[in-house]
């Protein structure tokens, strides 16, 4: 699992580190946009909270994630990426999946705030995503040093809390996860 501040490259790092390891993506955010985009009931009470750029509460996000995450465990593996988001999540992720479906290791990309919010702002320029606005994205960012990082903190108790640091070119930026995963 990989966790990073809003605009860290998390999403490219996980894409890349998926297709490397020959396990499945899953990237929370993808599948709450696609649940959004399905026009589903859940899809539409999801919306207005993504437009926020809030958390999108447990017993919502919880049931989109499980279905693809227990798929991509009896597939072979995965790699998680915005999920989860708090302490909830994590016991929650903890109580549905035991033992071997649990995650191996949990990759920290250190980015720092200001250079996070000045990749959102860009990519903002470009994608033009209604999540990417400067109000937003300071939100997010205080939402990961809120809620995210007395998680990262349990990983890092569990023993299993690789940090790398996240601001270089992608391509460094995965050579650097992938010697940190093959290190003992």
């Amino acid at each position: 699992m990989l966790f990073a501040r809003p605009g860290a490259g998390k999403s490219t790092q996980a894409a890349l580190l998926a297709r490397h390891l020959g396990v499945t993506h899953l990237s929370t955010g993808a599948v709450l946009r696609d649940e959004v985009a399905s026009g589903s009931a859940l899809g539409q009470l999801i919306a207005p909270v993504l437009e926020r750029g809030d958390l999108v509460a447990d017993e919502l996000v919880v049931p989109v994630v499980a279905r693809r995450l227990q798929a991509a465990a009896g597939a072979g593996g995965y790699v998680l990426d915005g999920f989860p988001r708090d302490l909830a999540q994590d016991t929650a992720l903890a109580a549905q999946f035991p033992g071997a479906a649990q995650p191996q290791v949990a990759v920290l990309l250190d980015v720092p705030a200001e250079e996070c919010r000045r990749r959102l702002l860009a990519r903002a320029a470009v994608e033009g995503r209604n999540d990417d606005t400067p109000q937003t994205i300071d939100h997010r960012l205080a939402l990961f040093d809120t809620d995210l990082l007395p998680v990262i903190e349990r990983y890092e108790q569990r023993g299993i809390l690789v940090r790398v640091d996240g601001e270089a070119d992608r391509q460094v930026v995965t050579e650097r996860i992938l010697a940190r995963l093959a290190t003992p």
